[in-house]
């Protein structure tokens, strides 16, 4: 049964064709502004810190304030269901437009394309990327322009791979980084892969790769490259032709990289265009398929004996077929230029300062990166850096892992990650002799030849020895450190902070009430919180 409200909002029906459609037209009604509210599945809030990650996530989608963008205006749960209040846009869908007229003049295509630019230059200068775009997610204004919806659609599928198990409406578009769930979907290049296949259905009216299911859409990716746009759209100008193959590349590595980047070359190209340089409808922008010359050679010989007389072309140079024959071979040419392969020195030159980075995210980003220079330079003399950027990530990924243990109610994966994780407890509380023994267990627990993420866990444990070696306490017994935390907790009690002592002594009787040497400190951590209670009382 429809709900007819939702926390202020009184909802009217859905905004969508379908009687099913998840986005509601609503009314606040406090406010008296008609705005769309979308229903988001009840089980992600279900996952572990899906509250959290909700409030957060709502936070960020609250930071897209662009014209191009459909705004969201806010987000809550009521009643177990949550829920995006958004910017009520009035308009047709691209994908609506798209199956009543099936092909989009080049022109419109690229008024859309610069819009959708726009919109996204923005996104990803905010650290947002929409990973989902289609052309259902774009919607056409009536006065111009476009309102991009659907930057939440992470939100249903934080951390999952999303590509064989989504519906083809969305798996054409998804770019094979994102498809495959490697860490550079998180980068602005799986947005423009997107484009390249929207601005693909604008122009021919049918998608690059042609599939039924997501699994035949791998397979045909991988087979070979989308046809270019010239041998379908004898209209499409020659720059747009390059512009979409260059944005359709499955190699992220020089596929177009920014929406700014393309934004501009739209521009670029249109001014030339309203200057004269595309002018006979860029007759020689086909290089196959429609354009190729199949009549036999006697058949040429014959027409030429009826031409009649050859007249004097009178028309401006820039209209004239051997400047536009030019212009055809400097695109081609800056076409082989941009796509030659890159020398190893040139490669690592690009890489050595994002190598140089301490952001994890930053750092997985480039993971594809290093995997192809591997691939083409096996014995590059960069191997030794290559190997330390590899264990600086494994070892992040420890941290993160051991991190969610106690967070997440897990169980050790390791012995290696079982005694690290002691030993990091016992030296953030300042037990830092017990913490140097479970460190040397640790490295003692993980073989010479282990793989890198086990391995990661002895270079922690190393690591941790060494900052426990620098520290002026490394000396300090356990009965003296443990004297110390009671001090430290009859101080905050003298000065009635008695939620910093009840945590303090918590943590000290959780990781010491098994030992036999600290029995006396244990029984007297007791006794202080006893105190506490009964102060409060």
């Amino acid at each position: 049964m429809q709900r007819s409200r939702i926390g202020p909002i009184a909802l009217e029906g859905p905004l969508g064709d379908s009687v099913d459609s998840n986005v509601l037209r609503g009314v606040h009604v406090e406010r008296n502004m008609r705005m769309a509210v979308k229903l988001l599945p009840r089980e992600m809030i279900t996952r572990p810190m899906g509250g959290d990650y909700f409030s957060a996530d709502v936070k960020l989608l609250q930071r897209l304030v662009h014209p191009n963008i459909a705004r969201v205006l806010g987000g809550a749960i009521d009643e177990g269901q949550p829920y995006l209040a958004l910017e009520l846009v009035e308009g047709e869908s691209l994908r609506s437009l798209l199956d009543r007229r099936g092909r989009l003049p080049w022109e419109t295509t690229a008024d859309i394309a610069e819009s959708i630019c726009e919109a996204l230059q923005f996104a990803h200068s905010q650290k947002m990327i929409h990973q989902r775009l289609t052309p259902s997610r774009i919607l056409l204004l009536p006065g111009g322009g476009v309102k991009l919806v659907g930057f939440d659609c992470q939100m249903t599928d934080k951390d999952q791979v999303v590509g064989l198990r989504s519906p083809m409406s969305v798996a054409n578009y998804l770019a094979p980084e994102v498809f495959k769930g490697k860490s550079s979907a998180a980068l602005p290049t799986a947005d423009m892969f997107s484009v390249g296949v929207i601005l693909y259905e604008c122009l021919t009216g049918k998608l690059p790769w042609q599939a039924q299911t997501p699994s035949e859409l791998v397979l045909a990716r991988r087979a070979g490259p989308a046809p270019r746009v010239s041998a379908s759209s004898l209209e499409c100008p020659v720059w747009l032709d390059v512009l979409v193959s260059k944005l359709l590349e499955t190699k992220r590595g020089i596929r177009l990289a920014t929406a700014d980047g393309t934004r501009r070359a739209i521009l670029d190209a249109k001014r030339k265009v309203a200057e004269g340089m595309g002018t006979a409808k860029h007759a020689m922008s086909g290089k196959q398929g429609a354009l190729a010359m199949k009549a036999d050679r006697k058949e040429i010989a014959a027409l030429r004996k009826h031409q009649t007389p050859t007249v004097r072309d009178e028309s401006p140079f820039y209209e004239r077929a051997w400047f536009l024959g030019l212009c055809l071979a400097a695109v081609i040419g800056f076409g082989a230029w941009a796509m030659w392969p890159k020398s190893e020195a040139a490669l690592y030159a690009e890489l050595e300062p994002l190598l140089a980075s301490d952001d994890y995210d930053e750092l997985r980003a480039i993971s594809d990166e290093v995997s192809e220079f591997r691939e083409r330079f096996p014995e590059s003399a960069h191997n030794p850096e290559l190997d330390d950027y590899e264990l600086r990530v494994a070892m992040k990924k420890a941290m993160i892992d051991v991190r969610n243990l106690d967070r997440h109610g897990k169980l050790p994966s390791s012995t290696a990650q079982g005694l690290f994780a002691q030993g990091l407890k016992l030296q953030q509380f300042g037990d830092l002799m017990s913490a140097w023994e479970l460190y040397e267990q640790a490295i003692e627990a993980v073989p010479r030849d282990a793989p890198r993420e086990l391995a990661a866990y002895r270079r922690l444990a190393e690591k941790g020895i060494a900052e426990i070696k620098a520290s002026p306490d490394a000396n300090r017994s356990l009965s003296e450190m443990a004297d110390a935390k009671l001090a430290e907790a009859d101080e905050l009690i003298a000065a009635k902070k008695y939620l910093p002592a009840k945590v303090l002594l918590a943590e000290f009787i959780g990781l010491y009430e098994g030992n036999g040497k600290l029995r006396e400190q244990v029984r007297a951590a007791r006794g202080k919180l006893q105190e506490i209670d009964a102060r409060r009382e």
